[in-house]
């Protein structure tokens, strides 16, 4: 059976547009230009693999080159080079060097100039090959662009699982040193020892090495401390990018100094002892899933510390809590904290791009700190370019991170940004989870390096999340399940927009209230709450009005006609018809004005002040609150001077006392029930799907706390409701039918004001969990 085909049938840049599910049709014909390139590529692909396996003649670029215009002639002669220029180098093939094809091709030269990008793959193609490359050759043959490939070579990020770069050593020849013989070579490992000694560090023990550098407990002599020394011959800006963050998830850099003999960079920075996530993962490994709790990741830590010396910290809250806790709730927690860790390296312009188990250490309490920022770029620095240390680790990479490392996907490094960090995390967590990663590494064989980048990025664009999801432990929580897959989709436009946001998605997964609090609801009433909000809203704050008027007029309306005379009852039924035809009409409309004005930003149409939205829809019921106190009020003061108006009558003191005492009643129940019905549909209902659907990040501290301090000001408005209940019952001597009546509703005062002292508990704990996600809330909570 034929070997797959390296490249397969993606061009350099509608591969990435077609993962993005758009086609690129900037101009007039492009679509089909690469359509004709993809089919070319096709054929050469198919033709090499023929070649080999079934010994037919190696392929001719000539007859497989497109027939059109010149741009598709350059554009398919370039892109077939690069795949032609692979396969005789890797393979053993008449390997070919570009000014060959420049020969068969000259449209391949601009201006009697090779593009750098095809130089460039020609290089890479060599030294993978295993061919050297010198300075000199690159400064005799290419003068022009010898400074550009100097830098491209100089900082190739394609290679095994470390990060791939190169740098010069210096050869000697005849005793003399020549800039000119400078190879151009992936750097040998460095072989320093505990015991030995480097400028003013005294190396204890090895605490980890890499490909680039050697980390190791060290006694810093002039300071006499402990320091973590990381010995490199890298020379990027790691420690520049290391210094100016200073988060509690991110190891901390003291300072930085070179070493001229050996020539090395020291940089030291605060002892992490407990190791890292890699022995956890290993330990994951070796555990039944079942037994997994957090006890193994403290096995880890603890093995590292009984290595190097340093003491158990056995009074940590941090490290009791891991015991008694559950192996899924403890990777919430670390994925939280290595999120937020991100969150922040983020907010300064710094990404990580290399996010690993092995660059995850581990504090005695068996926190995680980020380390090793040897690719990361800093958004933030002009002098910084993101191609300059570009690398990482191929089986921790996001989709659009292997793309930038795929020469024929016209990937990018500047399209390597914080949504990529947040696709390797999901894969730390994953991996952290099962013991394994969802995409298992590709096999190593003779199709090239090329091959198996075009096979992980396959895997990732068309993975069956479903199908992944069988591989995770039983007693993995929903909640969990729904974030590693978020992180992990192909778009990272599907992916969470930040990772301060996948930190509060997993802050969410170690609250189940919270979590259930932004899903969709399955309660009917929440439903059909959501469905007609303004219906909703009209009943919950217009009932307790209701009610309240009808008990205002119907308890005057007989203490009138019990007590008082004829002429006063026919005056006060005109004047209460009156003013309840216009004041709940205006109310009405006001309050359905507010509601509407709501149901926008709850619904994502009303963009203008949506930065606002949850702070608006949380206070509705303080809103309606004070509308209904107005109206109250305003009722209060024109009810005796429209009943007076004209001719004042006799025995209207005596009736106004009481009316009044009716009134602040009913008018206590019209606004403190109101805010208690609509503050919970607020709470529960309208800012989850604030929240859910992407209209704001995460309601405001500081409203929630305004909130918690409203629920104690009208819960005990409600209290008073009794008491002025009491007071009415006391007050009336009359007809004993009129004392049953307020009886009765002093009865139904006391039974509102328990269930608005449950619905105050009911909105506190919606607060609890909406505080999880809130923003801008105090570091320390």
């Amino acid at each position: 059976m034929a070997a797959e085909k390296p490249h397969s049938s993606l061009p350099a840049a509608s591969s990435q547009d077609e993962y993005a599910g758009k086609k690129p049709i900037d101009e007039a014909g492009e679509e089909s230009r690469w359509e004709q390139v993809s089919a070319a590529i096709d054929a050469l692909a198919e033709a090499w693999e023929a070649h080999f396996v079934q010994g037919t003649a190696e392929p001719d670029l000539a007859h497989l080159v497109p027939e059109g215009d010149s741009k598709l002639r350059r554009l398919a002669i370039s892109e077939m080079v690069k795949l032609d220029l692979e396969y005789r180098w890797q393979r053993g093939r008449s390997p070919r060097k570009v000014e060959t094809y420049a020969t068969d091709f000259p449209e391949l030269a601009t201006d009697g100039e090779l593009p750098v990008e095809l130089i460039h793959e020609e290089l890479q193609a060599r030294m993978q090959a295993g061919d050297r490359v010198t300075e000199k050759e690159i400064h005799d043959r290419f003068p022009a662009q010898a400074t550009q490939l100097y830098e491209l070579v100089g900082g190739m990020a394609v290679a095994g699982t470390q990060t791939c770069t190169y740098y010069g050593e210096t050869v000697k020849n005849s005793g003399k040193t020549r800039q000119s013989d400078v190879k151009l070579v992936a750097p040998p490992p460095l072989e320093l020892r505990p015991g030995e000694t480097v400028d003013d560090f005294e190396l204890l023990t090895q605490l980890g090495r890499g490909a680039f550098a050697q980390v190791f407990l060290s006694r810093q002599v002039s300071m006499e401390r402990l320091v973590a020394l990381k010995i490199s011959r890298h020379k990027g800006s790691e420690p520049q990018i290391l210094a100016q963050l200073d988060h509690r998830n991110i190891v901390r850099v003291f300072d930085q100094r070179a070493s001229l003999n050996p020539p090395l960079r020291l940089l030291y920075m605060e002892v992490v002892p407990g190791g890292t996530l890699q022995e956890v993962v290993m330990q994951v490994r070796k555990t039944a899933v079942g037994a997994r709790t957090g006890e193994l990741l403290l096995d880890a830590v603890d093995a590292k510390l009984g290595a190097s010396g340093a003491p158990r910290p056995e009074n940590s809250a941090n490290r009791h809590w891991l015991k008694e806790t559950p192996w899924s709730l403890v990777v919430c927690q670390l994925g939280a904290q290595l999120a937020e860790g991100l969150a922040y390296a983020h907010d300064k312009g710094v990404m990580h791009r290399d996010i690993k188990p092995a660059n995850v250490l581990l504090t005695p309490e068996g926190c995680p700190k980020l380390a090793d920022f040897n690719v990361s770029y800093n958004g933030g620095r002009a002098d910084e370019n993101p191609e300059d240390t570009f690398g990482g680790s191929l089986a921790y990479m996001s989709p659009e991170q292997l793309q930038a490392c795929h020469p024929v996907l016209g990937g990018s490094a500047h399209l390597v940004r914080g949504a990529s960090d947040v696709y390797s995390l999901g894969l730390v967590l994953w991996e952290l989870l099962c013991g394994v990663r969802p995409f298992a590494d590709e096999p190593k064989t003779n199709e090239g390096k090329l091959t198996r980048i075009q096979r992980m990025i396959d895997r990732r664009h068309y993975a069956d999340f479903t199908l992944l999801c069988e591989d995770l432990p039983k007693d993995c929580p929903d909640s969990l399940r729904q974030v590693l897959v978020r992180c992990l989709q192909p778009r990272k436009e599907e992916r969470y927009s930040s990772a301060a946001e996948a930190a509060r998605a997993l802050r969410l997964c170690l609250d189940p209230q919270s979590w259930r609090l932004l899903q969709e609801p399955t309660n009917p009433l929440h439903r059909f709450a959501l469905w007609a909000p303004i219906l909703t809203l009209v009943i919950a704050g217009l009932s307790p009005n209701a009610l309240a008027g009808f008990f205002n007029l119907t308890y005057n309306d007989r203490r009138i006609g019990t007590e008082y005379t004829r002429e006063l009852l026919e005056r006060f039924n005109i004047v209460q018809l009156w003013i309840n035809c216009i004041v709940f009409p205006l109310g009405i409309a006001i309050g359905i004005w507010i509601v509407i004005r709501l149901k926008r930003l709850v619904i994502g149409t009303d963009h203008s002040r949506a930065e606002e939205g949850s702070g608006r829809v949380l206070f509705v019921g303080l809103y309606i609150s004070l509308l209904t106190l107005s109206l109250w009020t305003i009722s209060g003061v024109v009810f005796p001077i429209a009943l007076d108006f004209g001719m004042p009558l006799e025995g209207t003191v005596g009736f106004y006392s009481h009316f009044f005492m009716s009134l602040t009643l009913c008018g206590i129940v019209a606004m403190a029930y109101p805010y208690f019905f609509l503050t919970a549909l607020a709470v529960r209902c309208y800012v989850p799907a604030l929240v859910r659907n992407g209209i704001v990040t995460g309601p405001k501290w500081r409203d929630l706390q305004r909130v918690r301090l409203l629920n104690n000001v009208f819960l005990v408005l409600t209290s008073l409701v009794p008491m002025i209940g009491i007071l009415l019952a006391v007050a009336v001597d009359a007809a004993e039918k009129q004392k049953w009546a307020v009886i009765v509703a002093l009865g139904s005062a006391i039974l509102g004001f328990l269930i608005m002292f449950v619905l105050k508990r009911f909105i506190d704990d919606n607060l609890d969990a909406l505080e999880k996600i809130a923003v801008g809330a105090p570091r320390e909570s």
